[in-house]
């Protein structure tokens, strides 16, 4: 059955902090799964994206390498050999923390039903999981499988309303124990990571600012706790009518590209990445906004999270993406998304003729009813 719900995972928060980088192994057993079954691990350390993937043989696979002491993961099992990208939204996918330790990952059949050991790390994060969960993950497991529970009533729209009554129930209660987390727990690695959901949005971002205050100074210096901080300065920073931030970053063809020198023009700074659905469909209505109104003074900055030139690139190409395309390509780390708070894709800004801020999170009808206002005339 299609997945009615499906969260979205912008970022994979490590809580790397100054100290020195440390071995870790992962060594898991599925079953008796081999090729073309592969495990895909995509974690975060010292603030970077790694990706390393590995063919089960006789179901065992391995990971070995380096990371500073607390790492963020998300791991698939491809059991088809559908590829990485189908294989990391797909139903048997994992998220957890390590170390640099030799966590062990045993299951009979998926990653979904695995027990994992040999980690005081993990453990850590299991109590913090306990005490905030479900999990967004493990909601939309729910809410798909109440939907699937009735097919019958896929149709309903009474009932599907009550499905996502339910779904966003457990959403807001997720988001009420991990700051009550944060709160009772400020010496915790996992504090910065439970305060996530309530930095990252600008109506609760000042709440999250008081709660970050009563960290010690070493989880404050974690890169959960930096990046709740960038959180903190973006709210302070991006007011509307306030000038936007400035930044460069290099277009397709590695020519710096600087927000300012589009001054004059309305612009609007589209925040993407060519993995993320979501902006893929709203892309169309973005290309017929800007064949309509490109020669009245309307520009398209897209900033890509993506960690994949080609990957990009193919996007662009396929998409018929014409106005200016930069990128670092740093993923999610992606200087000018941080710069600008961004939490989750697509996510975008529309800046006046002056440089002004004039609006966030335009998307659809509402950035064309915005934009006709504005070009009316």
């Amino acid at each position: 059955m299609k997945k009615i719900f499906n969260v979205l995972a912008l970022s994979l928060i490590s809580l790397t902090g100054a100290a020195q980088s440390q071995n870790f192994t992962i060594t898991g057993h599925i079953g008796s799964l081999n090729a073309p079954a592969k495990v895909y691990l995509n974690y975060m350390t010292d603030r970077q994206d790694h990706l390393d993937s590995s063919t089960l043989v006789n179901g065992n696979f391995k990971f070995a390498g380096k990371i500073k002491p607390y790492s963020s993961a998300r791991m698939a099992l491809d059991h088809q050999g559908v590829g990485k990208d189908r294989a990391t939204h797909g139903s048997d996918v994992i998220y957890f923390h390590f170390s640099g330790e030799n966590l062990i990952i045993d299951s009979k059949d998926s990653l979904s039903n695995a027990r994992i050991t040999g980690s005081k790390t993990y453990a850590e994060y299991a109590t913090y999981v306990k005490a905030v969960g479900p999990m967004p993950w493990d909601i939309d497991k729910i809410s798909n499988a109440e939907i699937a529970a009735a097919p019958e009533l896929a149709s309903d729209t009474a009932f599907t309303n009550q499905v996502a009554r339910h779904h966003f129930k457990m959403l807001r209660d997720y988001q009420t124990k991990n700051l009550q987390f944060a709160k009772s727990n400020p010496n915790s690695y996992y504090a910065p990571v439970a305060l996530f959901t309530t930095a990252a949005n600008d109506k609760t971002v000042t709440v999250a600012e008081q709660v970050f205050k009563t960290m010690p100074p070493q989880i404050q210096a974690t890169d959960a706790g930096k990046t709740i901080q960038e959180f903190i300065n973006a709210h302070y920073r991006l007011k509307v009518g306030a000038a936007a931030p400035d930044f460069t970053q290099v277009n397709v063809d590695g020519k710096p590209v600087t927000l300012s020198s589009f001054k004059g023009k309305v612009v609007l700074i589209d925040f993407w990445a060519s993995w993320c659905s979501p902006c893929r469909q709203e892309v169309p209505n973005i290309v017929n906004q800007y064949k309509q109104y490109k020669d009245k003074g309307f520009e398209i900055i897209s900033v890509s999270l993506d960690n994949s030139r080609s990957k990009w690139l193919l996007a662009l190409k396929q998409e018929n993406m014409s106005w200016p395309q930069l990128s670092d390509l740093k993923g999610e780390s992606n200087a000018v998304a941080r710069l600008y708070g961004v939490s989750a894709i697509p996510a975008t800004f529309l800046v006046d003729k002056d440089g002004k801020l004039l609006s966030t999170g335009l998307r659809g009808e509402e950035l064309n009813k915005k934009l006709a206002a504005m070009f009316a005339n």
